[in-house]
């Protein structure tokens, strides 16, 4: 199918994205400048000369997160609702009261007058993009005065505790999968307490979880928070086992998604029937100039583009999402934002989020974003990947070498774990990507093959072929080379340890892995849902060799074995490369329909639930809306 229209003489960016090593717990990504001054308002001065407030000076003003909890709650609460985090234990009913007074009175300091529950329906793969991915209904701050002996009662402004915590809705007009009908509707609403409310347009929004009258989950947040449940537990119970960090109370993952976008002229946009139809255009050729020479990366962007990206990162800024980078992409037209990395459901509801700000702004310039994977075909199309860790609350990361032999231990068992997850349970992280869009996007042009297989570095490599030959864990000591320019005014550029492989789906990035196969319009809770599903039940697995007295060194070199075939180093683009996987036994589902058919198969409904993520009927469910979305 071809496309590539009108001109490409749309616009141009620069600066990718990597996020940095694991730092601490989800509080330090919320806010640049600390300050939560309700309004937002700085008298700042500069040289002695006065100058307005800039989005740095105002970020997460408009955000309820950590700083602004400690400083509105009293002590006691605030203490009893972050060790619920942990513990999972329910908020009481005298902590809610306390809490939604506090809330209400933030919200209302930052112009609110109405509350909304913000929930993630399963709508991915259908074209639904941006401000489609996530639902919320406003409800005025105000409430009837029950203490009034009126027959009609007063009404006064207020949020009530039970409100804020919990809702109601109709779910069988959400996509469900035979969950819901007409005559059993009923759905529910759960405050997601490790995401923080925000104020936008006026509404309060509260991040939610979107479960069936029978608890049966029927969005896209209810599948991350039960994995990150599993990560934790089988995280904890690892490094146990392996007796290291064993001071740690918590397991959390992490995301730093990376988002890409075209941008084109609104006026031109509605001339294509085909782009404001179908997402992408379905006729036409390609310009005599493309991306030839790859002009536009980096380039400095189109004044109007400009424009939206610092408008989109300043409100996001404001909203407590921590942009970090912007620039020009390797197509004509596209471009990509990318903020520092958190709590993956922070980021996750962060970049559903973005999606609906960038729409909406550039609308307002009288443009027009495009999160479709791929708007024009023969050149780029658009990804978001998700630059994903685990670490504990301590501060280990799992997917760092480190400097301790410990450190390094921890490395190569976790490696381990992710092998056999992608390994045991590749057809998953497929699903995890597969719908219609991203069929068009994988395989050429930066995006990763629809192969999926692991690329640790060939320095690592060759260290797991070491351990399964009968050597030590530790050795691989990931020491950094420098790039020496051999100019006067320069100095010598650190390296990574390994190279940059952009072939591959799920390569090593020093501190990460970063998963390349995601798409631009997909919602990063699914696919970080599979993600640490996988990573949770490899070390289910290890911990039950450990368990069964296996020593440490031969229970990782057993798991490298038997899991030797997922990794690959080489070219993912190679005509050998598909031949080379499916004598390994790799799948190629190079196509959704033929990933979907594996998604409610026996050997992943056991994972799924053993991880305690999705029952069978989920599993049946979310396959058949996988299905209608395809179609649709």
């Amino acid at each position: 199918v071809c496309s590539r229209i009108f001109a490409f003489w749309f616009i141009l960016k620069g600066c990718r994205f990597r996020s940095p090593p694991l730092d601490a717990a989800m509080g330090t990504c919320n806010s640049v400048s600390g300050a939560s001054d309700a309004k937002g308002v700085y008298e700042i001065y500069d040289v002695g000369n006065e100058r307005k407030a800039d989005a740095i000076d105002t970020s997460s003003v408009a955000v309820f997160n950590d700083g602004a909890m400690k400083a509105a709650l009293p002590a006691a609460v605030y203490a009893r609702f972050k060790d619920a985090l942990v513990t999972g234990a329910p908020t009481s009913e005298e902590d809610q009261i306390v809490i939604a007074e506090a809330i209400f009175h933030w919200a209302r300091g930052q112009g609110a007058t109405a509350f909304a529950h913000w929930f993630f329906p399963m709508r991915g793969g259908s074209g639904a993009c941006g401000k489609m991915c996530g639902a919320c209904k406003a409800d005025t701050f105000i409430d009837l005065d029950w203490t009034s002996a009126e027959a009609t009662k007063p009404f006064q402004a207020c949020l009530p505790h039970e409100r804020l915590f919990m809702g109601e809705t109709d779910g069988s007009s959400f996509p469900n999968g035979g969950l819901r009908q007409t005559h059993t509707a009923a759905a529910f609403t759960t405050w997601d307490r490790s995401s923080p409310c925000y104020v936008m347009d006026g509404v309060l929004r509260v991040p939610c979880a979107f479960v069936t009258h029978l608890g049966a989950c029927i969005d896209d947040k209810t599948p991350l928070l039960r994995s990150n449940d599993a990560v934790n537990r089988e995280g904890l119970r690892l490094l146990k086992n392996i007796k290291i960090g064993t001071d740690a109370k918590a397991l959390n993952s992490y995301l730093g998604w990376e988002q890409e976008f075209f941008v084109i002229k609104a006026d031109l946009y509605l001339q294509r029937p085909d782009l404001v139809n179908c997402g992408r255009t379905l006729i036409g050729a390609l310009p005599p100039r493309n991306q030839q020479a790859e002009l536009n990366y980096f380039a400095p962007p189109a004044e109007s583009v400009s424009k939206l990206m610092n408008q989109v990162r300043d409100i996001c800024m404001r909203l407590g999402v921590p942009m970090a980078v912007l620039h020009n992409e390797v197509a004509c037209a596209q471009h990509e934002m990318s903020p520092i990395y958190c709590h993956s459901t922070f980021s996750c509801d962060n970049n559903v989020l973005f999606m609906e700000i960038l729409e909406r702004e550039a609308e307002k310039l009288a443009l027009k974003a495009l999160l479709h994977e791929k708007p024009f075909a023969g050149i780029n199309g658009s990804g978001k990947h998700n630059n994903w860790s685990v670490g504990t609350d301590t501060g280990l990361n799992l997917f760092y070498p480190g400097k301790t032999d410990d450190a390094r231990n921890l490395f190569v068992t976790a490696i381990a774990c992710l092998a056999f997850g992608l390994c045991q349970h590749n057809e998953l992280v497929r699903c995890a990507v597969a719908h219609a869009g991203n069929d068009h996007r994988l395989g050429a042009q930066e995006a990763p093959p629809a192969i999926i297989s692991l690329y640790p570095g060939t320095g690592f490599e060759a260290h797991v072929d070491k351990i399964i030959a009968g050597g030590p864990l530790l050795g691989y000591m990931a020491e950094k080379a420098t790039a020496d320019p051999k100019a006067t005014a320069t100095m010598p550029a650190v390296c990574g340890a390994e190279d940059r492989n952009r072939t591959a789906p799920f390569p090593f990035c020093g501190n990460r892995f970063e998963f390349r196969a995601v798409g631009s319009s997909q919602n990063c809770s699914f696919p970080i849902a599979v993600c640490n599903t996988i990573m949770a039940a490899g070390m289910a697995h290890l911990s039950g060799l450990l368990e069964g007295g296996m020593s440490q060194r031969d229970a990782v070199a057993k798991m490298f074995r038997e899991n030797r075939h997922v990794i690959f180093t080489g070219n993912g683009y190679s005509a050998e490369w598909p031949l080379e996987a499916k004598k390994r036994g790799l799948p190629n589902l190079h196509n959704t329909p033929l990933a979907i058919q594996t998604f409610n198969q026996p050997k992943a409904k056991r994972v799924f639930q053993a991880m305690g993520i999705l029952s069978d009927e989920e599993c049946d469910a979310r396959a058949e809306v996988m299905y209608e979305n395809y179609c649709t």
